[in-house]
């Protein structure tokens, strides 16, 4: 008699605890939402970084032989490819709708060859975190980065994906860390 109500009890907790960890990992994401990695570097640049462009696919470009151009990965793919992943969102979701159709509209399907360069602004020729960066820029918001002052400014140089982890530079810009486990 007791093992058989001993059995339902552990089938309920298992459920419990299996749906909780379940909710505790799933985010819902949000068009604009940045997703950052560590599991990657090159060219000097550690990270890698993309744009929610809807709350399931993400635009990157990941320099690839295979994957010269920009591309979309949906969240499995992403995960797949990079285990480890920060995520941050602007506290305004408005902002965040615009910098994501601003990617679609400048980077989704388009030809434009991976190469790290030094003007964010022009997109002659792009790498990921300025993707991202460009996205807000067009979007009416300039994601802006301290230097070793401490002083915030506009980006004239290099964007880095660590650049959008960077919590003085999170809190600065009006974002907030969705996501801050690696």
């Amino acid at each position: 008699m007791k093992k058989l109500a001993i059995l339902p009890l552990v089938a309920v907790l298992s459920l419990s605890i299996f749906s909780g960890n379940k909710a505790e990992a799933a985010i819902n994401n949000k068009p604009g939402d940045i997703i950052i990695t560590k599991s990657t570097a090159g060219s000097g640049i550690v990270g890698h970084s993309g744009i929610y462009i809807d709350t399931t696919h993400i635009l990157h470009t990941s320099g690839w032989k295979s994957e010269p151009y920009p591309r979309v990965l949906t969240e499995s793919e992403w995960h797949d490819r990079y285990a480890q992943s920060k995520v941050v969102r602007p506290d305004s979701s408005t902002i965040g709708s615009k910098a994501a159709e601003k990617a679609k509209y400048y980077f989704k399907g388009k030809t434009i060859p991976y190469k790290i360069t030094s003007n964010p602004t022009n997109i002659t020729n792009i790498y990921c975190s300025e993707l991202v960066w460009y996205s807000y820029y067009k979007a009416g918001k300039t994601f802006k980065t301290r230097n070793s002052s401490g002083n915030f400014y506009q980006p004239t140089d290099l964007v880095t994906p660590y650049n959008f982890i960077d919590s003085a530079n999170v809190d600065y810009n009006n974002f907030s860390f969705i996501d801050n486990t690696w």
